[in-house]
């Protein structure tokens, strides 16, 4: 095991003994987000007001909401291309244990809830 490995590990023992046995799953998912954002960034998919986030992930399906209809068919059609960039940043980070299969995308929904 390196450095690095022993690091990562101790730090994931004290936040798991600090935080609780929901530690691991928060931590895999905050690795998980983190990879998406910068695969994303990347990507060139977040400028011009145009952004996503990954809400959650459930039997490895992301679910990723857009904010404009046209980032979302754009992720939509790069969803197989993302996924894979996201598993391969995710490599070797400490507590990410998440593999994500594919994403669902949605566009995020503005106005505050009000309907006509």
């Amino acid at each position: 095991m390196s450095r690095t490995e022993e690091a990562a590990s101790a730090v994931q023992r004290a936040l798991l003994a600090c935080i609780g046995p929901g530690a691991a799953e928060q931590i895999a998912l905050a690795q998980t987000r983190l990879a998406w954002q910068e695969v994303v960034t990347a990507a060139g998919l977040e400028r011009e007001g145009l952004s996503s986030r990954l809400v959650t992930v459930r039997a490895g399906i992301a679910q990723v909401q857009a904010s404009e209809p046209i980032l979302a068919q754009e992720l939509g059609l790069r969803a197989k291309a993302l996924t894979a960039a996201a598993n391969e940043r995710m490599k070797d980070r400490p507590g990410a244990t998440i593999v994500l299969t594919g994403i669902t995308v949605s566009v995020a929904r503005s106005g505050g809830g009000r309907s006509l």
